[in-house]
């Protein structure tokens, strides 16, 4: 038995998993902190009485909307980036930093949410909150690119359709989005309103068409 090779494999491996737990780790805290600092902003409206006051409740419909719209948009993005480094075998510095820039826009999507949700028949903030969707999308197509570049020696093996496969579904909730400033651009507010549901609509039909398909095990 070589020890000097066997103590270096062990070593390398056992620093190797650890920094790739921290980057994973890191990621999931951040995600938590912005779902909960989107509940923070959520602040009781005054009651004149103890029965409550119907019009105050109302008044907190766009702020609900706009929490409910980003926490599914949150979701998507946390389940993409899931699945994005469930395979991930070794830690890279390039992925550590294309995760980073993935962050950052994420960390922008409550600021985004509290100003859309003040104002919510207002064309700009709904324009910020869309961009920064589209910010979000972006980044995360290029964690997904940089993860699984050099055929996924990282991933333990990627082929080409998996990975164009894994970059479209990064893509949707920016081409969403995308597609909600181009309806504001062209002065359909409320029909940007709802290019959320493209979002699942483009998952079932990347699913249907380009994912890759387990093959089946000899018998």
């Amino acid at each position: 038995m070589n020890d000097s090779g066997d103590i270096n494999v062990t070593r390398h491996e056992t620093i190797d998993e650890r920094l790739l737990n921290r980057v994973i780790f890191f990621t999931d805290a951040v995600f938590a902190i912005v779902v909960t600092l989107m509940i923070l902003d959520l602040k009781p409206p005054p009651f004149k009485s103890p029965l409550g006051d119907i019009k105050a409740m109302t008044s907190m419909a766009s702020h609900f909307l706009a929490l409910i719209l980003s926490f599914f948009v949150i979701s998507v993005f946390w389940i993409a980036h899931l699945s994005t480094t469930r395979r991930l075998r070794h830690f890279d510095w390039a992925s550590t930093v294309a995760n980073l820039v993935f962050i950052f826009p994420v960390c922008l999507i409550p600021f985004a949410t509290e100003w859309w949700g003040r104002n919510i028949t207002s064309p700009f903030p709904w324009g910020m909150y869309c961009a920064t969707m589209v910010l979000c999308s972006i980044a995360n197509v290029a964690l997904v690119l940089t993860v699984s570049r050099d055929g996924g020696r990282l991933l333990g093996a990627v082929t080409k359709r998996e990975r164009w496969f894994r970059a479209a579904r990064a893509a949707s909730p920016g081409i969403a989005f995308g597609v909600g400033l181009l309806l504001l651009g062209a002065g359909f507010l409320g029909a940007s309103w709802f290019s959320g549901i493209l979002i699942p609509v483009q998952i079932l039909i990347l699913d249907r068409t380009i994912k890759p398909r387990a093959q089946a095990k000899p018998t």
